[in-house]
């Protein structure tokens, strides 16, 4: 459950997560390079410590998020409920109302957040990177279709220069 503020993860604890990951999902395995998010494992999203951050692609993030906020919803009815019993049965201090407000603010910000968080971009070091593979197999690949067409044209020529000698020999007759 939230115990304080939420805080996001320093850029250094996201780019070591992101290394130790491999720069995929933490969850299903997929490529982390279009952009990520930051989960907090423990659910406690004050916690922005390096074992308590996970990246995952958009899609696990949410199942998680909902995951986690269902569970910290169902902590907080429970507490609800426990202290309105306790006001009911004319139990409740100053104290217990405190706690009580602090309950019914948590649960109306649990139930405020959206799981629509922007991605978090993944290190410009890695981005370039791949950037770099995926230009060099680019070039590579259009270097081979140069060749192929160089020597496909050649066949192509040859077999044209036969057809028209062909059709010029005929024509003769």
């Amino acid at each position: 459950m939230s115990k304080g503020e939420r805080k996001n993860f320093s850029t250094k604890v996201l780019e070591e997560t992101f290394q130790e990951q491999g720069g995929q999902c933490g969850k299903c395995g997929k490529s982390l390079m279009y952009g990520y998010h930051a989960h907090h494992i423990n659910g406690d999203n004050s916690d922005n410590s390096k074992e308590n951050c996970a990246l995952m692609c958009k899609a696990c993030h949410g199942g998680e998020q909902y995951t986690t906020l269902q569970e910290q919803k169902k902590g907080v009815v429970t507490d609800l409920d426990k202290l309105i019993q306790t006001g009911i049965e004319g139990k409740a201090s100053g104290a217990t109302i405190d706690k009580l407000l602090d309950a019914v603010k948590l649960k109306l910000s649990l139930q405020g957040q959206m799981y629509d968080d922007p991605a978090i971009e993944p290190p410009i070091e890695s981005r370039m990177r791949d950037y770099q593979v995926l230009m060099q197999e680019k070039l590579e690949e259009y270097e081979r279709g140069v060749k192929d067409g160089i020597f496909k044209g050649i066949d192509i020529s040859r077999d044209f220069q036969m057809l028209m000698q062909q059709g010029l020999k005929k024509k003769e007759k």
